[in-house]
């Protein structure tokens, strides 16, 4: 194990035990290498993704155009696909699935359409703000996923919007474009204060 990289030597270590327990068996055999090499690139922590987003694997999608929605093709692009999960009061439950074509991220889809955000029970847990910390928006799964699923994905901005609105804290974006976007889809009575963004970002873009 490296130091620089714990959870990658972490991957590689518990291998097939690890992917089996995030429920992959299934996926398909060409795909099952590089599903453990992409595990293991990305450093995941591999126990806040089976405690948050379930199960994890790759597979191959066809994608539809917006409302974007994905299905297994086997003559589709190899995808990351998650579970989107409904979490209360320590019970969870599978409410879609998300894919995204590995070389495009932000072109993520869900399966049916029911999961309005990835990380969706952050927004009323008044944990997720202890200390006045705002609860991160990342834009894409993948984000989620490498930020050990702290935070929210927003996979349809109708429904996301007035949740997030509703949270018990402030929110923080990527950066001052996603803050617009956010600012947009909440409405413009939302309060423009409540949304942070990371001092490093304002400092990219005055420079």
């Amino acid at each position: 194990m490296t130091a620089a990289h714990p959870n990658r030597a972490i991957a590689r270590d518990l291998g097939d035990l690890v992917l089996a327990g995030c429920g992959v068996g299934g996926a398909a055999a060409d795909s099952f290498e590089q599903l453990r090499d992409f595990i293991a690139h990305e450093a995941f922590d591999l126990r806040l993704v089976e405690a948050f987003a379930g199960s994890l694997t790759l597979a191959r999608c066809a994608f539809s155009p917006p409302p974007r929605r994905f299905h297994i093709d086997p003559a589709g692009e190899l995808a990351g696909v998650v579970e989107a999960l409904e979490i209360e009061h320590g019970e969870r439950w599978q409410v879609d699935h998300v894919a995204w074509p590995l070389d495009r991220p932000s072109e993520f889809a869900t399966a049916i359409g029911h999961a309005d955000m990835l990380g969706a029970d952050q927004v009323d847990n008044p944990a997720s703000f202890f200390g006045g910390r705002p609860l991160p928006i990342l834009r894409t799964p993948l984000a989620w996923l490498r930020a050990g699923c702290r935070g929210v994905v927003v996979l349809d901005e109708r429904r996301a919007g007035a949740r997030l609105a509703a949270a018990l804290g402030n929110l923080l974006a990527e950066d001052l474009d996603h803050a617009r976007e956010l600012h947009r889809m909440m409405g413009r009575a939302f309060p423009t204060n409540r949304i942070r963004v990371p001092a490093s970002s304002i400092h990219r873009g005055a420079a």
